[in-house]
């Protein structure tokens, strides 16, 4: 009961303020990612046009200001994460309250108010990619990502050619008994991860290897070059046929 009440006391106000500060965080990020959207509104609107024109001007400025805003959330995010000291997801065990819990949640927020305002439109661009290696992802050529739930990138890395499916989850940390664990998730290339497939921290999966759809690949498994996994949690299922490393 002591230890209970010791949480109610400490750990919800500490939350709250915490909770207040990532608000504020996000004003300023989005606040900023939003100025050049506003001029581009702003032109329009001291168009010289009358009537239904300047109607139809502003309301192409105002859906073209958003795309504006969406790009330069993904320039400005990899440069907040060094401002605030959260460059990225720490390797290890460690609690919420400290140091290393604050790197974990300040990095992930950045993603967050990208995964909340427009990732959706980039998934399966050449932007998308080129966002989670400025976040500290190792990306290699031609990979697709489809997915807008990806957290602790610089925790994560990526063949050539490997393709990430629709909605999947793709994170290196858990919580586990009141603390975080986290650790590095290395994909090969030519791997293929099926729509809405599960991939927790400390997963190696080999070239060429197949994760099925809605799989669950448990914290630390080792998938072999080749190999196709299925089901919940995931083991091997089968081979790749004619897969050559």
């Amino acid at each position: 009961m002591a230890d209970k009440a010791w949480k109610n006391r400490v750990l919800t106000p500490v939350q709250s303020l915490l909770s207040l500060a990532l608000f504020a965080e996000a004003a300023l990020v989005l606040g900023l990612a939003a100025f050049p959207a506003l001029k581009l509104v702003f032109w329009a609107r001291a168009l010289p046009l009358k009537g239904d024109l300047h109607v139809l001007a502003l309301g192409v400025a105002m859906a073209a200001a958003y795309f504006v805003f969406g790009i330069a959330l993904v320039a400005l995010l990899p440069i907040a994460r060094w401002v605030t000291f959260a460059q990225g997801t720490p390797v290890g065990s460690f609690s919420y309250l400290s140091w290393e819990g604050w790197r974990w949640a300040s990095f992930n927020a950045l993603t967050l108010f990208l995964r909340f305002s427009f990732v959706n439109w980039i998934r399966l661009t050449p932007f998308l990619p080129v966002y989670h290696k400025l976040m500290g992802m190792k990306v290699g050529a031609r990979v697709q990502i489809n997915t807008a739930v990806v957290a602790d990138q610089n925790l994560i890395s990526i063949g050539d050619d490997t393709v990430i499916g629709g909605d999947v989850t793709l994170v290196a940390h858990v919580a586990e008994r009141g603390r975080l664990y986290a650790a590095p998730v290395v994909i090969g290339r030519q791997v293929t991860v099926g729509l809405m497939a599960v991939i927790f921290p400390g997963c190696v999966i080999g070239d060429g290897a197949i994760i099925a759809a809605g799989s669950v690949l448990s914290k630390g498994s080792k998938v072999g070059p080749g190999e196709i996994w299925a089901g919940v949690p995931a083991r091997r299922v089968g081979r790749r046929p004619g897969f050559r490393r």
